[in-house]
């Protein structure tokens, strides 16, 4: 009797057990050739399909660019702050020329002055804006007076830096965008149909033109099957063996800051928090609560009859 790869159903695991089901074929494939195995003009669109499962079996949620997004983003806060702070506090500074180059400069720049409360987006733009107007010849020479250009030089710096890693960013979400697109139920429909046509194809050869080399790979293939097999019946009783006694599962967050949003969270103003509002006392001194009515007099763990 011809040797033959043993039907498995794939369409019921889990989209990770999915996606290292197909890469373990696509390597048993290529060690033995998609020539001898007569598939060739199967084996590209398998092999994306495949790439592409393995793609969202864990989806990027963080995006890299966000701590460097917000590193700038202090800088050029505390910069900004920094400058217009102390053209106002050398409005009342003894010296003349401090005090007239502070003149000269604060009512120009009091617009700035709380810049670092807006969205990210705005406060590139408005950033922008203030750079250009200490730019102004008149003004550098009042910025010089009062010892505030290398602030000047880092808020540029950080302001050209928020750029660039918002650049990143738009990068990334476009890439996570096709990502999000691809629906798994999809693509591990996609990949087991190509899968079902592959194994038909070498068990017809296997029964037409059989050779070592196909009976070995379908040897291969079947050792495959059933470690899957195994491990799909098996891992589910070992983990919850191997759980500690009231160990609450973890849960790994999810990233969701996303300092392009324009959220104001993402962009305190002075670190409050909003409380939450007390209940009303009802002035019946009784617990709002209503107690249940126990539906079970026999007691935990015995059912009612």
């Amino acid at each position: 009797m011809a040797n033959q790869i043993s039907y498995f159903n794939v369409k019921y695991m889990t989209v990770g057990a999915c996606a290292n089901f197909h890469t373990t074929v696509v390597k048993y494939i290529t060690a033995t050739t998609p020539q001898i195995l007569h598939i060739e003009n199967k084996i590209e669109a398998y092999r994306e399909k495949v790439r592409q499962l393995e793609s969202i079996v864990n989806r990027q949620r963080a995006y890299t660019s966000t701590g460097k997004l917000k590193s700038s983003d202090a800088v050029r806060d505390n910069a900004g702050g920094v400058v217009t702070g102390v053209i106002h506090l050398y409005l009342n500074s003894p010296v003349k020329a401090k005090r007239e180059a502070a003149e000269l400069l604060d009512p120009q720049v009091s617009v700035y002055r709380n810049i670092r409360r807006h969205e990210y987006s705005k406060q590139t733009a408005e950033v922008r804006g203030f750079l250009r107007l200490l730019d102004l010849p008149e003004n550098q020479a009042a910025i010089e007076t009062l010892g505030l250009t290398e602030e000047v030089e880092a808020l540029r710096t950080a302001n050209a830096d928020f750029e660039t890693y918002f650049d990143e960013r738009a990068l990334e979400a476009g890439a996570r965008k096709v990502e999000s697109n691809m629906k798994s139920e999809d693509l591990i429909d996609d990949a087991n149909e190509l899968y079902q046509g592959i194994a038909q194809i070498i068990n017809a050869y296997a029964i037409v033109e059989p050779s070592d080399e196909i009976n070995e790979f379908i040897t291969k293939m079947n050792g495959l099957i059933a470690a899957v097999e195994n491990l799909a019946g098996s891992s589910s009783a070992t983990k919850d063996e191997n759980k500690t006694e009231g160990e609450e599962p973890t849960e790994t967050p999810d990233d969701t800051d996303d300092p392009t949003t324009g959220d104001d969270t993402e962009n305190p103003d002075d670190g409050s928090q909003t409380e939450e509002p007390e209940t009303p006392d009802t002035g019946d001194g009784e617990d709002s609560d209503t107690e249940e009515p126990d539906d079970n007099p026999s007691g935990p763990g015995i059912p009612n009859p």
